[in-house]
Order: C-alpha cells, then sequence, then structure tokens
C-alpha cells in the first residue's frame, strides 16, 4: 500500500463545522440584560402599588398593623369603660355607687 507523505491540514474554522463570529456570546449577554431589565421594572412597580394589606406580609407590616389594631381597641374599651373623655388621654372622675357629687344646689 502507497503511503502518502502528504499532511492533511485543517483550520479551525473547518474542523469546528462553523463560524467563529461570536454571535452566542451576544445573544447570551443581550436576553441576559433585558431579563435583568424586566425583573428590576416587575419589582419595583410592585413595590410601589404596594397598599396596607400587602404591606402586612412583612414583619415590620405586621408589627405596625398589629400596634394600631391595638391602639384602637384600648380607645374603643375606653371610651366604652367612660374612663377616658373623647379625643383626650385624660381619665375621667366617674362616681362609685352610692356616691353623691357636689353639684350646687338648684333651689
Amino acid at each position: 500500500m502507497p503511503t502518502s507523505d502528504r499532511e492533511t491540514r485543517i483550520d479551525q474554522t473547518d474542523a469546528k463545522g462553523g463560524s467563529r463570529e461570536g454571535v452566542v456570546r451576544w445573544v447570551l449577554l443581550v436576553s441576559l440584560s433585558l431579563a435583568i431589565v424586566a425583573m428590576t421594572v416587575i419589582w419595583v412597580t410592585g413595590a410601589l402599588t404596594q397598599d396596607n394589606v400587602e404591606s402586612q406580609g412583612t414583619a415590620t407590616g405586621r408589627i405596625e398593623a398589629q400596634a394600631e389594631a391595638d391602639n384602637a381597641q384600648r380607645e374603643d374599651l375606653a371610651e366604652q369603660a367612660d374612663l377616658v373623655a373623647p379625643a383626650t388621654d385624660q381619665r375621667t372622675e366617674t362616681p362609685g355607687p352610692g356616691a353623691r357629687g357636689n353639684a350646687p344646689d338648684a333651689d
């Protein structure tokens, strides 16, 4: 059998079966950038349009909501018990059973 002294040389483009333009790299970079921008826009607009009910989903929101509920309940109970005059923090004197007030005589 005859042997050939000729070497077969194949350049890099022919060996890979394609071109080396780097298009895939640019497609990946652009799509990653667009995904990051889209997720940021969704996150920011969601945070800006959050109402009171949704804010209770955070620990701070739950604490503030609980504090507001406790204050409202205390105010309601105090007004019902007549211990606090409406819109003030001062206690009013309530007479006990059988106590007589110092009202001026109506003679």
